[in-house]
């Protein structure tokens, strides 16, 4: 989970219409005209469902025991190291859609894996966790790639252990990365780069937060709204950036958003847009946990 660090840069005046003022209903937007909208099946990958769901997102319990379903929710995203093969399966035989979140534009101390990245990959702590740096996310464009083969491996473990989908974190190092080392392209490039792993891995892939990028393309010319099989924000009513999470609607994909400010969460935009948004509490803890806090616009 990672908070946005500023309002992003606007796609169009008519995309970021603000959420908490008069919405954008999905079928008003243009999109690319080009664009053949309408979610198209990847081989070997279970699609998230489109729609209207309940889902809940416990990536910070603190052991898979405290992890709990809510009444009525058919998605759960959780934390691809600490949950478990077992548990996986155990939500899969309850009918939930499961969501591996894993971090692939940042280094973890505390991951066990964490001992791999070499120091040349870490470029810039993370100002709002200091136990974490974003990584030169060019590196897996280069020939013998570590930070390559560390993905790989992280989508092989969220495969291994039967999840459905991945949610990666931290796809927005051109601009965390302070220093303007990382340009939108080479971000753009490597998301694509990610999305199409997940898919060779057997997952579906969700696009993390940067609602300023669904319309804009990799270096193959794809759109991240084509190449994402969903996607799921943070904040996007606080920053009035909810428009263009639409887009994903409009194909036929998922759109989930998660407010941390109860009086930001106004349902009745977010319904608008065909959105499914919740108010949580800022760790994301499990449910069987006294900080947990969750309010759902979709049930």
């Amino acid at each position: 989970m990672r908070l946005p660090l500023t309002a992003f840069l606007s796609v169009s005046a008519l995309l970021l219409a603000s959420c908490g003022g008069a919405p954008v209903p999905p079928a008003t937007l243009t999109g690319v005209a080009a664009a053949a909208l309408g979610a198209q099946s990847v081989p070997g990958v279970r699609l998230p469902p489109a729609g209207t769901l309940a889902w809940d997102w416990q990536i910070g319990a603190e052991t898979e025991a405290k992890v709990a379903v809510p009444a009525g929710v058919t998605l759960m995203d959780l934390d691809g190291f600490e949950t478990s093969a077992a548990k996986v399966a155990e939500l899969k035989a309850q009918g939930i859609y499961t969501v591996c979140y894993l971090n692939a534009g940042s280094y973890e101390s505390y991951r066990p894996d964490s001992a791999e990245y070499p120091e040349s990959l870490k470029i810039q702590t993370d100002p709002n966790w200091p136990d974490e740096s974003f990584v030169d996310i060019r590196d897996v464009f280069r020939e013998g790639s570590v930070l390559a083969g560390i993905l790989d491996r992280r989508l092989a473990m969220c495969a291994d252990k039967g999840f459905d989908a991945v949610e990666p974190d931290n796809l927005q190092n051109d601009q965390n990365v302070t220093s303007g080392v990382i340009t939108r392209q080479d971000q753009l490039d490597f998301n694509g780069w990610l999305a199409d792993r997940a898919h060779a891995h057997g997952l579906a892939i969700f696009q993390k937060n940067g609602p300023d990028y669904v319309l804009q393309a990799d270096r193959q010319g794809r759109l991240m709204v084509d190449l994402f099989d969903g996607t799921l924000n943070e904040s996007c009513q606080r920053y009035k950036e909810c428009g263009p999470l639409a887009e994903y609607v409009r194909r036929g994909k998922l759109a989930l958003n998660v407010e941390y400010r109860k009086a930001d969460l106004n349902c009745a935009a977010m319904n608008s847009l065909g959105v499914n948004s919740i108010f949580k509490d800022l760790y994301l803890v499990g449910k069987l946990q006294k900080a947990y806090k969750r309010v759902s616009c979709t049930g």
